[in-house]
């Protein structure tokens, strides 16, 4: 279907139905690891979070690296800001074997580093998406957010390990990459700076076999109620971030054969309201908002075919403590809306497990939709400056 234009780890793998359990850096809330019910006369059955975090630090990589069946790796690439406009991103290519049918996992390690003396000074937000040449469309391949890097010297790096076994079908022959920086801070003395190192491990892939995918949401492509950084403003009156064009009711194309189906869910907050303190959470005990979204505990709710899931996702990173962060020049050790200063941003992802006898009548027509507290802002207009705000990337990938 074609949607409106609209101008993110234990060790422990858990196979079950091709599931996993993801790394989490903290103890989840008694509510966040609740679990649907037995309910096998409802879709809700059928839909349980598989992870919360969806990266790995250095010392919890998920495979030996050198094990790899194959693999291949980028240049260290400088951070500066390219522009706003999508055409605007820089471009690179990695060369992948024709064909990745023999793969059942992928490793993406993702080295954070610095440029000529080092690396700058702010926690910005890098974005890469990856090009499905067959639908000729972009899918948020990895987000993270730079380090406050001005007490780093040249030799600085830290290096964190992704699954992205998902993507396996996309990474074939010749594949064109694009970056976003939301940055200014570079200079030729000192920037920030990437490189990605991609492992593909032979076997079973443990998700099944791909037959497709499909992007739900994606506030990076050109929306009215955007803010003019590639997310969607927050609480705005007349710019409901629950509008149809932004987190509203999506039809899902589930393939006929489908066995499941892996969500793939980054929802990072950021911005913290033009008048600190003066926007409400009228459902909420406690209605003063704190700094909404970037240092806002939030979570999102799912309707799959109509149906709310009782399990919430939670917008929120603990950044406070040795386990959870490095020392770092600025306020690193705040806890943030899913993301923080120098790591990885979190992805969380949901398996569906269908039937594919219920497909004609269950399936065909799927829906789903991704829900925010409701939030009042003072903010009048949806770029206004400090405006609360989240990038929002929904990808599902189909597996029979």
């Amino acid at each position: 279907m074609k949607y409106p234009k609209i101008a993110l780890l234990a060790v422990l793998f858990t196979l079950g139905l091709a599931g996993m359990t993801g790394c989490k850096n903290e103890e989840p809330d008694k509510e966040q690891s609740e679990q649907p019910g037995e309910k096998p006369d409802t879709v809700l059955h059928c839909m349980q979070q598989i992870d919360s975090i969806g990266w790995y630090w250095e010392k919890d990589c998920p495979r030996n690296l050198a094990e790899a069946q194959f693999s291949v790796s980028t240049e260290a690439m400088r951070l500066h800001f390219y522009g706003w406009q999508l055409d605007e991103d820089t471009v690179f290519s990695v060369q992948f074997p024709e064909s990745t049918e023999q793969y059942g996992q992928a490793i993406l390690t993702y080295r954070m580093c610095g440029w000529n003396k080092g690396p700058a000074e702010w926690d910005m937000t890098t974005m890469i998406k990856i090009y499905d040449r067959e639908n000729d469309e972009w899918l948020e391949f990895v987000r993270a957010i730079t380090p406050y890097g001005g007490s780093f010297g040249a030799d600085w790096e830290k290096k964190f390990y992704l699954d992205i076994t998902e993507f396996l079908p996309l990474m074939q022959g010749t594949t064109d990459f694009r970056i976003f920086y939301c940055g200014w801070d570079a200079t030729d003395e000192r920037a920030h700076a990437v490189q990605l190192t991609f492992s593909f491990f032979e076997g079973k892939n443990r998700y099944g076999t791909p037959i497709g995918h499909q992007t739900i949401y994606d506030s990076t492509l050109p929306n009215d109620g955007s803010n003019g950084y590639r997310a969607w403003s927050y609480g705005v009156a007349g710019w409901s971030i629950e509008d149809a064009t932004r987190l509203g009711l999506r039809n899902i194309d589930i393939p006929e054969g489908t066995k499941q189906v892996i969500l793939r869910v980054c929802i990072t907050g950021h911005g913290q309201d033009a008048y600190n303190g003066t926007g409400r959470f009228p459902n909420r005990k406690k209605t003063k908002a704190t700094n909404c979204a970037e240092f806002d505990k939030n979570h999102y709710t799912i309707l799959l075919n109509g149906e709310e899931v009782p399990t919430k996702g939670y917008i929120w990173e603990i950044n406070e403590g040795a386990d959870h962060n490095y020392p770092q020049a600025g306020t690193y050790k705040y806890n943030r809306g899913g993301w923080g200063p120098g790591k990885p941003c979190n992805v969380q992802h949901w398996r569906i497990t269908t039937d594919p006898s219920e497909w004609a009548t269950k399936w065909k027509d799927a829906t789903i939709d991704f829900n925010l507290e409701e939030y009042v802002s003072p903010c009048t207009e949806p770029n206004q400056q400090y405006v609360a705000c989240y990038y929002v990337m929904v990808e599902a990938f189909y597996f029979n």
